[in-house]
């Protein structure tokens, strides 16, 4: 039967015409419920990152609508650090958050949530210098140019205190990365901290990598984040979207060729550039989110690398306060979909 059959079968009684609606919609199969279907969209923020290419796997796969989710992709590539406090006001519903970013915003009295670590780095941040200096010791009395203020602080301080490195020896100049580059190529300084892409072009530069995030897995977490206030009016569609994460992750995994296909031609950029950064920044997956939620001291842990970062905070004065990492870390979505 045609939906144009059965609409002539409707009556003028409210009688008949409540039930018309109800067959028309058992058997088409297509109302929902007027809270359902006037619901507003979920905004994602996305960016050119692998741990956010599961939003462009799920829209192109037409995931979420077959969860019945409506989502607004928000792209806010080129904007990271100005659309992070964009999820605290509500402008966005989630984005992933740098770890370093998500402790610094809740330090300052954000309430946000982590729900799922969506990637960590293996080498997409790295120091790269000119020829002669080989680790950071060599770098004394030399100068090193990049984005203060950001993670790259508390990298550079891991990366030191495991070599045993004094930073007061060295000369840093704080540069948004852009300028750090420019800086490195033209031969004003002796080398940068950076993420990519701008690790690859100050190779091409002449520049080779010092020391990177591949010395240290984990080191580098991204986690999806919330406000606190969503999850808790929403969280069956938080539900919904972590397990759309969880089946988008395992695509790229399965699928990677073709996955970077279809975030390339979402951002408009190059296919290899793409698939560089895939290669350069782990997609993570369950297994990876049960050791990230763990309680341990290591940089694996979530938990472990939360204190020290807000240590890293408070010695610096970049922040003024304690904040606890279980009360911003809610494991239970992953624990659902094992």
């Amino acid at each position: 039967m045609t939906r144009a059959s059965l609409l002539s079968i409707l009556k003028p009684s409210h009688a008949a015409r409540a039930l018309g609606v109800a067959l028309l919609c058992a058997l088409l199969g297509s109302c929902k419920p007027a809270s359902e279907s006037n619901a507003p969209a979920v905004t994602l923020g996305t960016y050119e990152w692998p741990g956010s290419y599961w939003i462009d796997i799920a829209i192109n796969k037409g995931w979420f609508d077959e969860a019945g989710i409506k989502v607004k992709r928000v792209d806010v590539d080129l904007k990271y650090f100005p659309s992070l406090g964009l999820v605290a006001t509500g402008g966005l519903d989630a984005i992933g958050f740098s770890q370093f970013d998500l402790v610094r915003h809740v330090a300052a009295g954000e309430d946000l949530v982590g729900v799922a670590a969506i990637d960590y780095s293996e080498g997409a941040e790295a120091l790269v210098a000119v020829a002669g200096i080989n680790n950071l010791k060599d770098l004394k009395g030399k100068t090193l140019a990049f984005h203060r203020g950001t993670y790259l602080d508390y990298l550079l301080d891991v990366f030191a205190q495991r070599e045993g490195v004094d930073l007061r020896t060295i000369h840093i100049v704080d540069r948004t990365t852009d300028l750090a580059f420019d800086d490195f190529k033209n031969g004003k300084v002796d080398a940068i901290l950076a993420w990519e892409p701008w690790i690859r072009v100050a190779k091409e530069a002449g520049g080779h990598v010092v020391v990177s995030t591949k010395d240290l897995p984990g080191l580098t977490y991204s986690v999806l984040t919330f406000r606190r206030v969503f999850v808790q009016q929403h969280g069956e569609e938080v539900a919904a979207l972590v397990s759309i994460w969880h089946r988008a992750e395992r695509y790229i995994h399965e699928h990677p060729e073709e996955s970077c296909q279809i975030v390339a031609a979402a951002f408009g950029e190059d296919l290899n550039d793409i698939k560089h950064l895939l290669e350069v920044d782990r997609v993570l997956d369950l297994a990876d989110n049960s050791r990230a939620f763990s309680y341990a001291a290591g940089f694996e842990s979530l938990h472990g690398s939360w204190r020290r970062m807000n240590d890293f905070m408070l010695e610096r004065g970049m922040v003024d306060k304690r904040v606890d990492s279980p009360s911003h870390l809610d494991s239970s979505f992953i624990r659902r979909l094992h």
